[in-house]
Protein backbone atom coordinates (compact mmCIF):
# COMPACT_ATOMS: atom_id res chain seq x y z
CA UNK A 1 0.00 0.00 0.00
CA UNK A 2 1.32 3.47 -0.91
CA UNK A 3 1.81 6.19 1.66
CA UNK A 4 -0.99 8.22 0.09
CA UNK A 5 -3.35 5.28 0.42
CA UNK A 6 -2.38 4.92 4.08
CA UNK A 7 -2.94 8.64 4.67
CA UNK A 8 -6.36 8.43 3.03
CA UNK A 9 -7.28 5.40 5.10
CA UNK A 10 -6.04 7.11 8.26
CA UNK A 11 -8.02 10.26 7.51
CA UNK A 12 -11.18 8.19 7.12
CA UNK A 13 -10.49 6.51 10.45
CA UNK A 14 -9.83 9.86 12.17
CA UNK A 15 -13.11 11.25 10.86
CA UNK A 16 -14.90 8.14 12.12
CA UNK A 17 -13.56 9.06 15.58
CA UNK A 18 -15.32 12.41 15.38
CA UNK A 19 -12.32 14.59 14.44
CA UNK A 20 -13.03 16.56 11.22
CA UNK A 21 -10.44 17.82 8.74
CA UNK A 22 -11.01 21.44 9.76
CA UNK A 23 -10.33 20.86 13.45
CA UNK A 24 -8.14 23.71 14.74
CA UNK A 25 -5.97 21.22 16.63
CA UNK A 26 -4.80 19.81 13.29
CA UNK A 27 -3.56 23.14 11.94
CA UNK A 28 0.21 22.73 11.94
CA UNK A 29 2.36 22.34 8.80
CA UNK A 30 2.12 18.75 7.48
CA UNK A 31 0.76 17.61 10.84
CA UNK A 32 -2.54 16.22 9.61
CA UNK A 33 -0.90 13.92 7.07
CA UNK A 34 1.60 12.76 9.69
CA UNK A 35 -1.01 11.71 12.26
CA UNK A 36 -3.29 10.27 9.57
CA UNK A 37 -0.51 8.12 8.15
CA UNK A 38 0.93 6.75 11.37
CA UNK A 39 -1.40 7.11 14.35
CA UNK A 40 -4.68 6.56 12.50
CA UNK A 41 -3.72 4.81 9.26
CA UNK A 42 -1.15 2.44 10.76
CA UNK A 43 -2.07 1.97 14.44
CA UNK A 44 -5.71 2.93 14.74
CA UNK A 45 -6.99 0.73 11.94
CA UNK A 46 -5.33 -2.47 13.19
CA UNK A 47 -8.04 -5.12 13.50
CA UNK A 48 -6.57 -7.56 16.00
CA UNK A 49 -9.33 -6.32 18.30
CA UNK A 50 -12.82 -5.48 17.10
CA UNK A 51 -13.62 -1.79 16.84
CA UNK A 52 -15.64 -2.01 20.06
CA UNK A 53 -12.70 -3.54 21.89
CA UNK A 54 -10.20 -1.10 20.35
CA UNK A 55 -12.18 1.75 21.83
CA UNK A 56 -11.74 0.37 25.36
CA UNK A 57 -7.97 1.14 25.60
CA UNK A 58 -8.53 4.42 23.78
CA UNK A 59 -11.20 5.53 26.25
CA UNK A 60 -9.07 4.31 29.15
CA UNK A 61 -6.07 6.31 27.96
CA UNK A 62 -7.93 9.59 27.39
CA UNK A 63 -9.56 9.21 30.79
CA UNK A 64 -6.17 8.83 32.48
CA UNK A 65 -4.80 11.78 30.53
CA UNK A 66 -7.71 14.04 31.38
CA UNK A 67 -8.19 14.75 27.67
CA UNK A 68 -11.63 16.35 27.66
CA UNK A 69 -12.17 16.90 23.94
CA UNK A 70 -10.86 13.47 22.99
CA UNK A 71 -13.00 11.85 25.69
CA UNK A 72 -16.08 13.59 24.30
CA UNK A 73 -15.29 12.57 20.73
CA UNK A 74 -14.50 8.97 21.59
CA UNK A 75 -17.61 8.63 23.74
CA UNK A 76 -19.69 9.58 20.71
CA UNK A 77 -17.73 7.18 18.53
CA UNK A 78 -18.20 4.37 21.04
CA UNK A 79 -21.96 4.87 21.00
CA UNK A 80 -21.90 4.70 17.20
CA UNK A 81 -19.88 1.46 17.31
CA UNK A 82 -22.19 -0.58 19.49
CA UNK A 83 -20.64 0.08 22.90
CA UNK A 84 -23.60 0.47 25.25
CA UNK A 85 -23.78 3.66 27.33
CA UNK A 86 -23.37 1.61 30.51
CA UNK A 87 -20.27 -0.05 29.07
CA UNK A 88 -18.72 3.35 28.33
CA UNK A 89 -19.36 4.58 31.85
CA UNK A 90 -17.98 1.34 33.28
CA UNK A 91 -14.70 1.83 31.42
CA UNK A 92 -14.30 5.06 33.38
CA UNK A 93 -15.52 3.49 36.64
CA UNK A 94 -12.96 0.70 36.19
CA UNK A 95 -10.33 3.40 35.82
CA UNK A 96 -10.89 4.56 39.40
CA UNK A 97 -8.73 1.69 40.64
CA UNK A 98 -5.73 2.88 38.66
CA UNK A 99 -6.17 6.59 37.80
CA UNK A 100 -7.99 7.69 40.95
CA UNK A 101 -11.29 9.47 41.51
CA UNK A 102 -10.68 12.88 39.85
CA UNK A 103 -9.82 11.60 36.35
CA UNK A 104 -12.55 8.96 36.38
CA UNK A 105 -15.21 11.39 37.59
CA UNK A 106 -14.23 13.98 35.00
CA UNK A 107 -14.63 11.35 32.27
CA UNK A 108 -17.97 10.19 33.69
CA UNK A 109 -19.20 13.78 33.65
CA UNK A 110 -18.19 14.18 30.00
CA UNK A 111 -19.85 10.89 29.03
CA UNK A 112 -23.07 11.86 30.79
CA UNK A 113 -23.09 15.18 28.94
CA UNK A 114 -22.85 13.30 25.64
CA UNK A 115 -25.68 11.00 26.74
CA UNK A 116 -27.91 13.99 27.56
CA UNK A 117 -27.24 15.47 24.12
CA UNK A 118 -28.35 12.17 22.56
CA UNK A 119 -31.35 11.61 24.80
CA UNK A 120 -29.77 8.67 26.63
CA UNK A 121 -30.58 8.02 30.28
CA UNK A 122 -28.87 5.36 32.37
CA UNK A 123 -31.20 3.49 34.76
CA UNK A 124 -30.19 3.13 38.38
CA UNK A 125 -28.99 -0.23 39.66
CA UNK A 126 -31.12 -2.08 42.20
CA UNK A 127 -29.96 -1.79 45.84
CA UNK A 128 -26.82 -3.74 46.69
CA UNK A 129 -27.71 -5.69 49.82
CA UNK A 130 -24.61 -7.91 49.94
CA UNK A 131 -22.80 -8.18 53.25
CA UNK A 132 -19.07 -7.64 53.75
CA UNK A 133 -18.69 -11.41 53.87
CA UNK A 134 -20.54 -11.68 50.55
CA UNK A 135 -18.05 -9.25 49.00
CA UNK A 136 -15.12 -11.22 50.37
CA UNK A 137 -16.51 -14.47 48.97
CA UNK A 138 -17.07 -12.85 45.58
CA UNK A 139 -13.59 -11.33 45.67
CA UNK A 140 -12.02 -14.74 46.31
CA UNK A 141 -13.97 -16.22 43.40
CA UNK A 142 -12.95 -13.47 40.97
CA UNK A 143 -9.32 -13.56 42.06
CA UNK A 144 -9.22 -17.30 41.55
CA UNK A 145 -10.79 -16.89 38.10
CA UNK A 146 -8.30 -14.21 37.08
CA UNK A 147 -5.09 -15.17 38.82
CA UNK A 148 -5.39 -18.72 40.11
CA UNK A 149 -2.54 -19.77 42.40
CA UNK A 150 -0.66 -16.52 41.61
CA UNK A 151 -3.15 -14.31 43.45
CA UNK A 152 -1.25 -13.83 46.73
CA UNK A 153 2.26 -12.59 46.06
CA UNK A 154 4.12 -9.36 46.81
CA UNK A 155 2.06 -6.45 48.11
CA UNK A 156 -1.14 -8.53 48.04
CA UNK A 157 0.21 -11.10 50.48
CA UNK A 158 -1.50 -11.23 53.91
CA UNK A 159 1.97 -11.83 55.33
CA UNK A 160 2.91 -8.22 54.55
CA UNK A 161 1.02 -6.19 57.19
CA UNK A 162 2.11 -2.82 55.78
CA UNK A 163 0.76 -3.25 52.27
CA UNK A 164 -2.11 -5.55 53.20
CA UNK A 165 -3.64 -2.80 55.34
CA UNK A 166 -4.70 -1.13 52.08
CA UNK A 167 -4.83 -4.16 49.84
CA UNK A 168 -7.43 -5.97 51.94
CA UNK A 169 -9.94 -3.23 51.12
CA UNK A 170 -8.77 -3.15 47.51
CA UNK A 171 -9.53 -6.87 47.23
CA UNK A 172 -12.96 -6.55 48.81
CA UNK A 173 -14.11 -3.50 46.88
CA UNK A 174 -12.10 -4.09 43.72
CA UNK A 175 -12.45 -7.78 42.93
CA UNK A 176 -15.56 -8.26 45.06
CA UNK A 177 -17.46 -5.27 43.73
CA UNK A 178 -15.90 -3.30 40.87
CA UNK A 179 -14.80 -6.22 38.68
CA UNK A 180 -18.30 -7.72 38.75
CA UNK A 181 -20.35 -4.60 38.15
CA UNK A 182 -22.90 -4.60 35.34
CA UNK A 183 -21.92 -3.23 31.96
CA UNK A 184 -18.59 -4.94 31.22
CA UNK A 185 -17.56 -8.57 31.45
CA UNK A 186 -14.26 -9.80 32.89
CA UNK A 187 -12.63 -9.90 29.47
CA UNK A 188 -13.47 -6.25 28.78
CA UNK A 189 -12.38 -5.17 32.24
CA UNK A 190 -9.10 -6.97 31.65
CA UNK A 191 -8.57 -4.88 28.50
CA UNK A 192 -9.14 -1.80 30.68
CA UNK A 193 -6.57 -3.06 33.17
CA UNK A 194 -3.92 -3.86 30.56
CA UNK A 195 -4.43 -0.45 28.97
CA UNK A 196 -4.36 1.30 32.33
CA UNK A 197 -1.18 -0.37 33.53
CA UNK A 198 0.38 0.49 30.17
CA UNK A 199 -0.52 4.18 30.44
CA UNK A 200 0.72 4.44 34.02
CA UNK A 201 3.87 2.37 33.47
CA UNK A 202 2.93 -0.07 36.25
CA UNK A 203 5.11 -2.88 35.01
CA UNK A 204 4.73 -5.37 37.87
CA UNK A 205 0.95 -5.19 37.61
CA UNK A 206 1.14 -5.35 33.82
CA UNK A 207 3.25 -8.50 34.00
CA UNK A 208 0.81 -10.20 36.37
CA UNK A 209 -2.33 -9.22 34.49
CA UNK A 210 -0.84 -10.03 31.09
CA UNK A 211 -0.54 -13.61 32.28
CA UNK A 212 -3.99 -13.59 33.90
CA UNK A 213 -5.61 -12.16 30.77
CA UNK A 214 -5.40 -15.57 29.14
CA UNK A 215 -7.78 -16.86 31.84
CA UNK A 216 -10.62 -14.61 30.64
CA UNK A 217 -10.34 -15.41 26.94
CA UNK A 218 -7.83 -12.90 25.60
CA UNK A 219 -5.25 -14.25 23.17
CA UNK A 220 -1.59 -13.23 23.27
CA UNK A 221 -2.17 -10.99 20.25
CA UNK A 222 -5.18 -9.30 21.85
CA UNK A 223 -3.29 -8.68 25.11
CA UNK A 224 -0.52 -6.93 23.20
CA UNK A 225 -3.06 -5.00 21.15
CA UNK A 226 -4.66 -3.57 24.30
CA UNK A 227 -1.31 -1.87 24.94
CA UNK A 228 -0.71 -0.91 21.31
CA UNK A 229 -4.05 0.88 21.05
CA UNK A 230 -3.09 3.25 23.88
CA UNK A 231 -0.19 4.65 21.84
CA UNK A 232 -2.07 7.34 19.86
CA UNK A 233 -3.73 8.62 23.03
CA UNK A 234 -0.91 8.42 25.53
CA UNK A 235 2.66 7.75 24.37
CA UNK A 236 4.39 5.59 21.79
CA UNK A 237 7.51 4.90 23.95
CA UNK A 238 5.33 4.02 26.95
CA UNK A 239 3.38 1.54 24.83
CA UNK A 240 6.59 0.04 23.43
CA UNK A 241 7.97 -0.40 26.94
CA UNK A 242 4.73 -2.09 27.98
CA UNK A 243 5.05 -4.48 25.06
CA UNK A 244 8.44 -5.64 26.36
CA UNK A 245 6.74 -6.52 29.66
CA UNK A 246 3.91 -8.29 27.87
CA UNK A 247 6.41 -10.28 25.82
CA UNK A 248 8.09 -11.38 29.07
CA UNK A 249 4.71 -12.52 30.40
CA UNK A 250 3.99 -14.46 27.25
CA UNK A 251 7.41 -16.10 27.32
CA UNK A 252 6.73 -17.16 30.92
CA UNK A 253 3.52 -18.96 30.08
CA UNK A 254 4.62 -20.23 26.67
Amino acid sequence: MSRQSTIKRGAEHRRSLGQPDDGPELKAPSYQNYVDEFYHGTIGIRNVLSMEDRLIPALTAVCYRGAERATRRLTGTALENNLAPRAIVEIFVQSILYSGLPRAEEAIEIANAVFVERGIELPEDPPDNRTVNDLDVEAARVMETLHGARQSNGYDSPDNPVTFALYQGAVRHGYGNLWVRRGLDLRQRMICAIAGFTVLGLHNSLLKFSISARNVGLTNEEIAEAAIQTAPWNSLPVALTALTIISEAQAEIG
